[in-house]
Protein backbone atom coordinates (compact mmCIF):
# COMPACT_ATOMS: atom_id res chain seq x y z
CA UNK A 1 0.00 0.00 0.00
CA UNK A 2 1.86 3.53 -0.66
CA UNK A 3 2.23 5.71 1.57
CA UNK A 4 -0.01 8.57 1.73
CA UNK A 5 1.20 11.86 0.55
CA UNK A 6 1.80 14.58 2.70
CA UNK A 7 0.47 18.15 1.93
CA UNK A 8 2.29 20.71 0.61
CA UNK A 9 2.88 24.45 1.70
CA UNK A 10 0.20 25.66 -0.31
CA UNK A 11 -2.37 22.93 1.03
CA UNK A 12 -1.18 23.57 4.33
CA UNK A 13 -1.77 27.70 3.84
CA UNK A 14 -4.92 26.57 2.49
CA UNK A 15 -6.50 24.41 5.53
CA UNK A 16 -5.15 27.00 8.46
CA UNK A 17 -6.41 29.76 5.69
CA UNK A 18 -9.98 27.77 5.99
CA UNK A 19 -10.29 27.46 9.62
CA UNK A 20 -7.83 29.24 11.87
CA UNK A 21 -8.66 27.78 15.33
CA UNK A 22 -6.42 27.02 17.61
CA UNK A 23 -5.82 23.73 16.52
CA UNK A 24 -5.11 24.68 13.11
CA UNK A 25 -2.63 27.20 14.28
CA UNK A 26 -0.82 24.71 16.80
CA UNK A 27 -0.96 22.00 13.41
CA UNK A 28 0.47 24.93 11.45
CA UNK A 29 3.43 25.65 14.08
CA UNK A 30 4.46 22.35 13.55
CA UNK A 31 4.89 22.20 10.10
CA UNK A 32 8.36 21.93 7.54
CA UNK A 33 7.48 24.32 5.75
CA UNK A 34 8.79 28.15 6.99
CA UNK A 35 5.29 29.98 4.71
CA UNK A 36 3.16 28.08 6.94
CA UNK A 37 4.86 28.46 10.39
CA UNK A 38 5.13 32.31 9.54
CA UNK A 39 1.04 32.20 8.21
CA UNK A 40 0.47 31.02 11.89
CA UNK A 41 3.11 32.89 13.56
CA UNK A 42 1.26 36.18 12.20
CA UNK A 43 -2.23 35.31 12.87
CA UNK A 44 -0.96 34.76 16.58
CA UNK A 45 0.50 38.02 16.54
CA UNK A 46 -2.22 39.53 14.78
CA UNK A 47 -5.01 38.50 17.55
CA UNK A 48 -1.66 37.91 20.56
CA UNK A 49 -2.59 34.87 21.51
CA UNK A 50 0.30 34.22 24.72
CA UNK A 51 -0.49 30.50 24.80
CA UNK A 52 1.42 29.25 21.98
CA UNK A 53 5.25 30.63 23.06
CA UNK A 54 6.30 27.11 23.70
CA UNK A 55 5.55 26.37 20.34
CA UNK A 56 6.78 29.08 18.66
CA UNK A 57 9.72 28.62 20.67
CA UNK A 58 10.11 25.14 19.12
CA UNK A 59 9.75 26.40 15.77
CA UNK A 60 12.24 28.56 16.22
CA UNK A 61 14.86 26.58 17.15
CA UNK A 62 13.48 23.87 14.31
CA UNK A 63 14.55 26.63 11.24
CA UNK A 64 18.04 27.39 13.21
CA UNK A 65 19.13 24.10 11.62
CA UNK A 66 20.09 24.20 7.88
CA UNK A 67 18.16 27.72 7.98
CA UNK A 68 19.22 28.82 4.13
CA UNK A 69 17.31 25.75 2.90
CA UNK A 70 14.55 25.38 5.35
CA UNK A 71 13.83 29.13 6.08
CA UNK A 72 15.26 31.12 3.54
CA UNK A 73 14.84 35.05 3.77
CA UNK A 74 14.30 34.29 7.67
CA UNK A 75 10.85 34.36 6.51
CA UNK A 76 9.95 32.27 9.81
CA UNK A 77 12.25 33.14 11.97
CA UNK A 78 11.08 36.76 11.91
CA UNK A 79 7.36 35.90 12.25
CA UNK A 80 7.68 33.77 15.12
CA UNK A 81 9.95 36.47 16.70
CA UNK A 82 7.56 38.83 16.07
CA UNK A 83 5.20 37.17 17.49
CA UNK A 84 7.32 36.83 20.75
CA UNK A 85 7.62 40.16 21.05
CA UNK A 86 4.03 41.56 20.31
CA UNK A 87 2.65 39.25 22.52
CA UNK A 88 4.69 40.67 25.46
CA UNK A 89 6.98 37.11 25.77
CA UNK A 90 9.75 37.02 28.40
CA UNK A 91 11.23 34.08 27.19
CA UNK A 92 14.77 35.54 26.48
CA UNK A 93 16.64 32.62 24.70
CA UNK A 94 15.70 33.59 21.28
CA UNK A 95 15.76 36.90 21.45
CA UNK A 96 19.40 36.85 23.38
CA UNK A 97 20.18 34.06 19.82
CA UNK A 98 18.72 36.45 17.25
CA UNK A 99 20.68 39.37 18.23
CA UNK A 100 23.82 37.37 16.68
CA UNK A 101 21.98 35.42 13.85
CA UNK A 102 23.48 36.12 10.36
CA UNK A 103 21.93 34.18 7.28
CA UNK A 104 23.91 34.31 4.29
CA UNK A 105 22.02 33.36 0.83
CA UNK A 106 23.06 33.67 -2.57
CA UNK A 107 22.51 36.89 -4.55
CA UNK A 108 24.00 38.60 -7.57
CA UNK A 109 27.59 39.64 -6.49
CA UNK A 110 27.93 38.90 -2.90
CA UNK A 111 26.27 36.79 -0.62
CA UNK A 112 22.95 38.88 1.24
CA UNK A 113 22.39 38.58 5.14
CA UNK A 114 19.06 38.15 5.30
CA UNK A 115 18.65 38.07 9.22
CA UNK A 116 18.28 41.88 9.59
CA UNK A 117 15.30 41.96 10.06
CA UNK A 118 15.52 39.06 13.27
CA UNK A 119 18.44 40.96 15.02
CA UNK A 120 16.52 44.05 15.05
CA UNK A 121 13.50 42.44 16.33
CA UNK A 122 15.71 41.01 19.25
CA UNK A 123 16.85 44.00 20.01
CA UNK A 124 13.29 45.84 20.72
CA UNK A 125 12.65 42.82 22.86
CA UNK A 126 15.36 42.79 25.06
CA UNK A 127 14.63 45.89 25.33
CA UNK A 128 11.25 45.87 26.50
CA UNK A 129 11.78 43.02 28.40
CA UNK A 130 14.67 44.81 30.39
CA UNK A 131 17.34 42.14 29.88
CA UNK A 132 20.59 42.88 31.96
CA UNK A 133 22.05 42.16 28.43
CA UNK A 134 20.00 44.68 26.59
CA UNK A 135 21.87 47.89 26.77
CA UNK A 136 25.62 46.36 25.63
CA UNK A 137 23.84 44.19 23.44
CA UNK A 138 22.23 47.44 21.70
CA UNK A 139 25.55 49.20 21.63
CA UNK A 140 27.26 46.21 19.50
CA UNK A 141 24.66 46.38 17.05
CA UNK A 142 24.54 50.00 16.91
CA UNK A 143 27.84 49.30 14.50
CA UNK A 144 25.74 46.11 12.73
CA UNK A 145 26.71 46.94 8.75
CA UNK A 146 22.88 46.83 7.75
CA UNK A 147 21.50 50.17 8.57
CA UNK A 148 17.80 48.89 9.73
CA UNK A 149 19.56 46.99 12.52
CA UNK A 150 21.44 50.38 13.92
CA UNK A 151 18.14 51.67 13.94
CA UNK A 152 16.51 49.40 16.22
CA UNK A 153 20.05 49.60 18.30
CA UNK A 154 19.15 53.00 18.71
CA UNK A 155 15.43 52.42 19.37
CA UNK A 156 16.72 49.96 21.91
CA UNK A 157 18.57 52.27 23.50
CA UNK A 158 16.53 54.95 23.88
CA UNK A 159 13.60 52.87 25.06
CA UNK A 160 15.39 51.25 27.89
CA UNK A 161 15.25 53.65 30.12
CA UNK A 162 18.73 53.82 31.06
CA UNK A 163 20.45 57.12 31.30
CA UNK A 164 24.11 55.90 30.71
CA UNK A 165 22.57 54.27 27.23
CA UNK A 166 22.54 58.03 25.91
CA UNK A 167 26.36 57.95 25.96
CA UNK A 168 26.45 55.18 23.17
CA UNK A 169 23.97 57.10 21.65
CA UNK A 170 25.68 60.88 21.89
CA UNK A 171 28.71 58.69 21.21
CA UNK A 172 27.19 57.49 17.58
CA UNK A 173 26.25 60.81 16.98
CA UNK A 174 29.76 62.32 16.96
CA UNK A 175 31.19 59.54 14.71
CA UNK A 176 28.64 59.89 12.49
CA UNK A 177 26.68 57.11 10.15
CA UNK A 178 26.03 57.62 6.55
CA UNK A 179 22.27 56.86 6.66
CA UNK A 180 19.86 59.74 8.09
CA UNK A 181 17.88 57.15 9.66
CA UNK A 182 20.34 56.29 12.08
CA UNK A 183 20.94 59.91 12.67
CA UNK A 184 17.33 60.48 13.31
CA UNK A 185 17.29 56.98 16.07
CA UNK A 186 20.11 58.37 17.84
CA UNK A 187 18.90 61.76 18.36
CA UNK A 188 15.31 60.73 19.25
CA UNK A 189 16.90 58.06 21.65
CA UNK A 190 18.96 60.49 23.02
CA UNK A 191 16.72 63.11 23.44
CA UNK A 192 14.16 60.76 25.71
CA UNK A 193 16.63 59.19 28.15
CA UNK A 194 19.22 63.26 28.92
CA UNK A 195 16.96 65.57 27.39
CA UNK A 196 18.05 68.34 29.30
CA UNK A 197 21.42 68.05 27.19
CA UNK A 198 19.73 67.37 23.76
CA UNK A 199 17.82 70.15 23.61
CA UNK A 200 20.75 72.63 23.29
CA UNK A 201 22.38 70.59 20.84
CA UNK A 202 19.48 70.21 18.84
CA UNK A 203 18.66 73.75 19.04
CA UNK A 204 22.13 74.25 18.28
CA UNK A 205 21.76 72.02 15.43
CA UNK A 206 18.93 73.71 13.38
CA UNK A 207 20.78 76.72 14.09
CA UNK A 208 24.18 75.92 12.52
CA UNK A 209 23.95 72.53 11.16
CA UNK A 210 24.04 71.92 7.71
CA UNK A 211 20.50 71.47 5.46
CA UNK A 212 20.32 67.59 6.13
CA UNK A 213 21.43 67.80 9.58
CA UNK A 214 18.64 70.51 10.42
CA UNK A 215 15.89 68.34 8.46
CA UNK A 216 16.72 65.53 11.00
CA UNK A 217 17.14 67.24 14.06
CA UNK A 218 13.63 69.17 13.32
CA UNK A 219 12.31 65.67 12.79
CA UNK A 220 13.68 64.32 16.25
CA UNK A 221 12.04 67.21 17.97
CA UNK A 222 8.69 66.94 16.63
CA UNK A 223 8.35 63.40 16.42
CA UNK A 224 9.28 63.66 20.48
CA UNK A 225 6.01 65.49 21.69
CA UNK A 226 7.53 67.25 24.36
CA UNK A 227 6.48 70.09 25.31
CA UNK A 228 9.77 71.99 25.58
CA UNK A 229 11.07 70.24 21.99
CA UNK A 230 8.25 72.16 20.56
CA UNK A 231 9.64 75.31 22.38
CA UNK A 232 12.86 74.77 20.43
CA UNK A 233 10.93 74.32 17.01
CA UNK A 234 8.44 77.56 17.35
CA UNK A 235 12.15 79.27 18.89
CA UNK A 236 14.12 77.71 15.70
CA UNK A 237 11.20 79.01 13.03
CA UNK A 238 10.60 82.45 14.21
CA UNK A 239 14.46 82.66 13.82
CA UNK A 240 14.69 81.94 10.77
CA UNK A 241 15.14 84.34 8.03
CA UNK A 242 14.49 82.66 4.70
CA UNK A 243 10.64 80.18 4.72
CA UNK A 244 12.48 77.73 2.53
CA UNK A 245 14.23 76.95 5.55
CA UNK A 246 11.62 77.55 7.96
CA UNK A 247 9.42 75.07 5.94
CA UNK A 248 11.73 72.29 7.64
CA UNK A 249 11.09 73.13 10.70
CA UNK A 250 7.27 73.69 10.13
CA UNK A 251 7.47 70.18 8.46
CA UNK A 252 8.41 68.93 12.14
CA UNK A 253 6.03 71.21 13.84
CA UNK A 254 3.38 69.28 11.91
CA UNK A 255 4.48 65.67 13.65
CA UNK A 256 4.27 66.92 17.18
CA UNK A 257 0.65 65.86 18.42
CA UNK A 258 -0.41 68.40 20.33
CA UNK A 259 -2.73 71.57 20.29
CA UNK A 260 0.21 73.83 21.04
CA UNK A 261 2.07 73.02 17.73
CA UNK A 262 -1.65 72.98 15.89
CA UNK A 263 -1.91 76.64 17.34
CA UNK A 264 1.73 77.56 16.34
CA UNK A 265 0.98 76.29 12.79
CA UNK A 266 -2.15 77.87 12.33
CA UNK A 267 -1.08 81.26 13.15
CA UNK A 268 1.55 80.80 10.47
CA UNK A 269 -1.30 79.73 8.06
CA UNK A 270 -3.59 82.89 9.43
CA UNK A 271 0.00 85.21 8.70
CA UNK A 272 0.93 86.97 5.30
CA UNK A 273 3.36 85.03 3.98
CA UNK A 274 2.27 83.12 1.78
CA UNK A 275 5.09 80.71 1.56
CA UNK A 276 4.70 79.94 5.45
CA UNK A 277 1.05 79.41 5.66
CA UNK A 278 1.46 76.84 2.43
CA UNK A 279 3.85 75.13 4.22
CA UNK A 280 1.83 75.36 7.34
CA UNK A 281 -1.27 74.04 5.72
CA UNK A 282 0.94 70.94 3.79
CA UNK A 283 2.77 70.36 7.64
CA UNK A 284 -0.80 70.12 9.29
CA UNK A 285 -1.73 67.35 6.61
CA UNK A 286 -0.34 64.72 8.96
CA UNK A 287 -2.93 65.28 11.36
CA UNK A 288 -6.11 65.62 8.61
CA UNK A 289 -7.84 62.98 10.21
CA UNK A 290 -7.93 64.59 13.50
CA UNK A 291 -11.58 65.54 14.63
CA UNK A 292 -11.58 69.17 13.77
CA UNK A 293 -8.30 69.69 12.16
CA UNK A 294 -9.57 70.60 8.89
CA UNK A 295 -11.92 72.89 9.60
CA UNK A 296 -9.87 75.05 11.90
CA UNK A 297 -7.60 75.03 9.41
CA UNK A 298 -10.10 76.04 6.61
CA UNK A 299 -11.36 79.39 8.71
CA UNK A 300 -7.60 80.78 9.36
CA UNK A 301 -7.36 80.45 4.92
CA UNK A 302 -9.51 83.75 5.06
CA UNK A 303 -11.31 82.77 1.52
CA UNK A 304 -6.98 82.89 -0.05
CA UNK A 305 -7.60 80.68 -3.40
CA UNK A 306 -4.31 79.99 -3.31
CA UNK A 307 -4.34 78.38 0.34
CA UNK A 308 -7.57 76.59 -0.30
CA UNK A 309 -6.01 74.83 -3.59
CA UNK A 310 -2.97 74.11 -1.05
CA UNK A 311 -5.43 72.43 1.38
CA UNK A 312 -7.79 70.59 -0.96
CA UNK A 313 -4.70 69.05 -2.44
CA UNK A 314 -2.62 68.58 1.01
CA UNK A 315 -5.79 67.11 3.00
CA UNK A 316 -6.75 64.53 0.16
CA UNK A 317 -8.11 61.41 1.49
Amino acid sequence: MAAKKKPGADEELAQLKANPDARAIATALASAHSRVVAAAAELIKARQLSEYTAALQSAYARFLVDPVKRDPGCRAKLAILEALDFTESMSEDPFLSATSLQQLEAAWGPPVDTAAGCRGRAILALARIGHQDAVPLAGLLLADDLHLVRVAAADALGHSGVRAAAGVLLHKLETGDEEPEVVLACMSGALALVPELMLGRLAAQLADGSDEGKEVAALALGQSNRPDALRVLVDAAEATVMSSDRAVILRAMGLHRSDAALEALLKFIAGDNLADARAAVRALATRRFEAGVRQRVQHELRGRPELERELAESFAD
